[in-house]
């Protein structure tokens, strides 16, 4: 595993964290200050800037920090591969501090391991294949002694025997190899003859049938050192066998002992191929035979190599004229750790003053000690051949807190989506008025980058995603037909949950708002992918040429395009029409623009690619418990049920007995009762849905009984609460009768029918319906009806609403009138008198550009309408009593 080329921060270099945790602290700081300085003097929006300027402080986090935490999410995913036996990952080292110390430390861990393993393997395979030939040959060899097919003769004997021979040699290689493990072995240092030891050697190699011959050589002739002599002869009688087997038919192998200082060296040279220098770190290895068709296992000169050097000396592979040459150098007399003061004497160890000298415990070459207590050498190799117990793997590590229910089903940079959403962003940051309102172009902006969002997710095939998206065009079309767009920006934002719902596939209520919220989160989750992306447009080859390219040629337009103009009135007026007034503070607020519009369909866009998991786990989700008696529901229930209609046959009573009955038995005017207690019947209908979800959770349903019982009662509050609702309504109705429709209590009332939908939604779902649509259905409805106001146009339709009112009563509110506009304008003037129109149509403000980005229909009626009545032509009243 490496980390990307760009993965190394700029911040590598720094060898503390905690500095550079701190310079992520200052850095921050200073981006959020200076931006919003910025923002601040060239007059940008609060909502704009304060995106905009959480975007720059975590993008110089996260340019800061880049290369901090990789290794430690390298480590995360490669000690999760090692698990499953992948010894090959390794961690780039990104920095210099302890978090790149920890990686290396790492690495160095898993180049162990590897190396263990492939030892492993490679000891199973030469083990397996070692045994294999012998053990066949002789079961072969018994198979036919059993079966009488041969006489148990000398011959057949000898080749049993033979065979058993080399399975001893090989299992002694293995003790001596486990013995490496280990980290140590005992030496019997004793006085040793070189040439009896050598002459003994040479007589056990000639018994093998190799015609060779051996030439030994020793000066001086009386050389004796200190050495285990054991071990000494499985050293040479090793280096013999390999010399004999590479040596020629006819070929002399010759030994040379002789003194060098404190030390004495033996020379062991064959006549064969010899050893290339290329190979000669190889053969001292374990399983490093030169020569796989040799029949060796590749253990001998390992275990060479660890006898000599637990005897301080050292083996080489020497340069030679022809064949190979060996060479061992020893000290006469070793100099070897003496055992620990508390050290009981084993049984091996002579007694003091014994002709032999004491059995002393040597450390491996590898370093390692191992505890030298056991009494005996068979217990020692006992102990080191040991089987271990294999070690549990460890557990799969915990995925991070995104990837728990966000995890990234597209990883890789998303190049293509970076460049549309940055050209949204130049879209709406050249085209948005700036100073004239809402009008054609923030339409145009909003559905590009919705769009945008509805491509990248294709989801273009789910008829709810397709509604939804119908949804949100219609909602942005507002904001060019209506020049007061407040409840479309209502419906935009109850819309923004279906809309993320159309990725998401969200169904329940808790992931509606989910699928809402994760268009603000994903400011943050997004973060790696945009870096990513960015990294892979820095790494492209000529990105930079381009830039600098296209940065020399912007500024030679603009130089030369600037003397041009001011030298030539005509390419003057040339360079005024293409080229747009924007002073410096203009020409930064639109910055701010580009960024905020960029980032808006960025995150938008990350939702649609990688969708999180909004809908609850069904196996975590919570689950209705049935009350165990009927009547712990029921009752409560029937006592709810009692009171609705006890309210119900009041209100009969006000509606047939007319307006002397309710002030003989209130005191209050009709208008007053009937204003009187509208929102208490708001509250009741919220409760009421509150009232039938909890059914749904506590009534049983096991029996035939409990189902018709549970929804005999959930019918029944379902029609009951309707008729409240229709009483709110009509007491509603009433007092706009009395004192003027207004567009907020013909929308107070168009919410209590929205809840009306929502009782039988819910009642529906109570009585066994599927609550995921239940609450589609009512986020939807609320959005559309949100949306369908002003697209009915709902200031005109009050505006006639009181012009009915006016011809029957003679009464209307001007002031009123004139909050209606522009959307009512052409309303008030078909139904009012040209005075009274005027009246209501001044102070309202239609200025625009002349540009079609801010062309609006409702100040476009305005301005008409303005013309067509004039000015008032005298003192304007307020109000029409």
């Amino acid at each position: 595993m490496t980390a990307e080329p760009n993965a190394r921060g700029p911040l590598a270099g720094i060898t503390s964290i905690r500095v550079k945790l701190g310079l992520l602290v200052v850095a921050s700081t200073v981006a959020v200050l200076v931006v919003a300085a910025i923002g601040r003097r060239a007059g940008v929006p609060t909502l704009v800037s304060g995106p905009v300027t959480i975007a720059a402080a975590l993008g110089a986090t996260r340019w800061l920090a880049r290369g901090m935490v990789t290794p430690l999410q390298d480590m995360t995913r490669a000690a999760s591969r090692m698990a499953g036996g992948q010894w090959s990952e390794r961690i780039d080292v990104t920095s210099a501090d302890e978090v790149g110390t920890l990686a290396r430390s790492f690495n160095a861990m898993a180049e162990d391991l590897a190396t263990q393993d492939e030892q492993r393997r490679a000891l199973i395979a030469t083990v397996s294949h070692e045994l294999r030939t012998p053990l066949a040959a002789q079961r072969a060899v018994l198979e036919n002694l059993a079966d009488g097919v041969v006489a148990p003769d000398e011959r057949t004997l000898g080749t049993a025997l033979a065979q058993a021979e080399r399975l001893s040699d090989l299992v002694n290689d293995l003790l001596d190899l486990s013995r490496i493990d280990g980290g140590a072995g005992r030496l019997a240092l004793a006085r040793v003859d070189v040439a009896q030891l050598l002459s003994a050697c040479v007589a056990e190699a000639e018994l093998r049938p190799r015609d060779v011959r051996h030439v030994v050589t020793v000066t001086p002739e009386s050389l004796s050192v200190t050495a285990d002599r054991a071990r000494l002869t499985q050293v040479i009688v090793n280096l013999l066998d390999n010399a004999d087997r590479h040596s020629p038919a006819g070929g002399v192998v010759r030994v040379d002992a002789r003194v060098d200082g404190s030390d004495w060296v033996l020379d062991v040279r064959d006549e064969g191929p010899g050893i290339p220098p290329e190979q000669r770190h190889r053969i001292f290895q374990r399983f490093g035979s030169t020569d796989p068709t040799s029949g060796g296992s590749g253990l001998g000169l390992a275990i060479a190599r660890w006898v000599v050097e637990m005897h301080g000396g050292r083996i080489d592979a020497l340069d030679a004229e022809s064949g190979a040459h060996l060479a061992l150098q020893l000290p006469r007399t070793p100099v070897l750790p003496s055992p620990q003061p508390s050290q009981a004497p084993s049984a091996d160890t002579p007694a003091p003053g014994a002709a032999a000298a004491p059995a002393v415990v040597a450390q491996a070459a590898t370093g390692r000690h191992t505890p030298s207590s056991s009494p005996t050498q068979e217990s020692t190799m006992s102990s080191a051949v040991a089987p271990t117990v294999p070690s549990v793997p460890p557990a799969a590590p915990r995925p991070d807190f995104w990837g728990r229910f966000w995890p990234e089903r597209h990883c890789g940079p998303q190049v293509a989506i970076l460049a549309a959403a940055a050209g949204v962003g130049i879209i709406g940051a050249v085209l948005l008025p700036l100073m004239n309102g809402v009008g054609l172009a923030v339409s145009l902006v909003m559905a590009l980058g919705g769009s945008l969002a509805f491509v990248v997710g294709r989801v273009w095939r789910s008829p709810w995603a397709l509604a939804v998206w119908a949804l949100c065009l219609v909602a942005v079309s507002v904001f060019t037909l209506r020049a007061e767009p407040g409840l479309a920006v209502l419906g935009l934002v109850l819309a923004t949950p279906l809309f993320m719902s159309a990725f998401t596939k969200a169904r329940t209520i808790v992931g509606l708002l989910i699928s809402g919220l994760a268009w603000v989160l994903a400011a943050i989750r997004g973060l790696p992918l945009l870096g990513r992306t960015l990294g892979r447009l820095s790494a492209r080859r000529n990105l930079w040429a381009v830039l600098r390219a296209g940065a020399l040629t912007v500024l030679g337009v603009i130089v030369f395009g600037a003397l041009f103009a001011s030298a030539d009135a005509i390419v003057g007026s040339w360079a005024k029409a293409l080229v747009p007034d924007w002073q410096w503070s203009e020409l930064t607020l639109r910055a701010f623009l580009w960024t905020f519009i960029t980032g808006l369909t960025l995150t938008a866009c990350y939702v649609a690619l990688n969708p999180p998991a909004a809908d609850p786990d069904p196996d975590l989700a919570l689950t209705p418990r049935p009350a165990k008696h009927r009547f712990e529901w029921l009752v409560p229930a029937g006592a709810v049920l009692v009171l609705f209609v006890v309210f119900l046959a009041a209100q009969a009573s006000a509606l047939f007995g007319g307006k002397e009955h309710v002030l003989r038995t209130t005191g209050l005017t009709y208008a007053e009762y009937a204003r009187q207690g509208f929102g208490q019947l708001v509250v009741v209908t919220l409760l009421t849905t509150v009232v039938l979800a909890l059914i749904r959770w506590f009534a049983s349903e096991q029996t035939a009984a409990d189902r018709s019982i549970k929804r005999g009662v959930v019918l029944t509050m379902t029609a009951l609460s309707l008729l409240v609702v229709g009483s709110a309504l009509h007491r509603l109705w009433l007092y706009q009768d009395a004192y003027g429709f207004t567009t907020a209590r013909i929308t107070a009332a168009l919410a209590e029918g929205w809840l009306a939908l929502v009782v039988i939604l819910v009642g529906a779902a109570a009585a066994g319906w599927s609550w995921a649509w239940a609450a589609r259905a009512a986020l939807f409805s609320a959005s559309a009806l949100a949306v369908a106001l002003p697209l009915v146009n709902l200031d005109a339709r009050v505006v006639e609403l009181n012009a009915a009112r006016y011809e029957a009563t003679g009464k209307v509110d001007v002031d009123y009138l004139s909050q209606l506009a522009p959307d009512g304008s052409a309303a008030i003037v078909a139904n009012f008198p040209r005075e009274m129109a005027a009246c209501a149509l001044t102070g309202t403000s239609t200025s625009t550009d002349d540009s079609w980005t801010s062309w609006n229909m409702g100040r476009e009626r305005m301005a008409r309408a303005q013309a067509q009545v004039g000015t008032p032509t005298g003192v304007c009243p307020t109000a029409y009593r």
